[in-house]
């Protein structure tokens, strides 16, 4: 009867622990509504340049400031794959930041996938190379 009991306590055991794991899986999935300062941009540093970037998974929308325009982006996110869209953005031209702008959107461009921890996000593209690094805004 002994062995019967610790046998179904281990089963039990094994069912929550697999459960917890499949459940943290599936929230790595999804898009977290936070707020980011952009460090990275492909292998340029970019950490004191002040771009910023916006999740709202409640609109499907990432947004922020690209170094002199506003921009925002319409997501979906389906089966662990991103597809951005196209970015909406102000129209300001900025004669010292357009270089850094255009970075930015031409890595955004090539965007599918992302990886997100607690203190950061990482977007990359169809072979994994991070393309765009931000870290949490406290």
């Amino acid at each position: 009867m002994k062995g019967i009991l610790n046998s179904g306590i281990l089963v039990v055991s094994l069912v929550i622990i697999l459960g917890s794991c499949k459940a943290q899986k599936r929230t790595s999935d999804q898009l977290i509504a936070q707020e980011y300062a952009i460090t990275q941009l492909g292998d340029k540093e970019v950490s004191e340049s002040e771009l910023t970037l916006k999740v709202n998974p409640e609109n499907s929308v990432i947004s922020g400031y690209a170094g002199c325009n506003n921009y925002s982006y319409s997501y979906k996110l389906k089966e662990g794959k991103l597809n951005l869209g196209y970015a909406t953005a102000t129209k300001i031209y900025c004669e010292d930041s357009m270089e850094l702008e255009n970075l930015f959107f031409q890595k955004m461009s090539s965007v599918t996938q992302f990886e997100s921890s607690k203190q950061a996000i990482y977007f990359k593209n169809e072979d994994g190379k991070i393309l765009v690094k931000a870290k949490k805004k406290d």
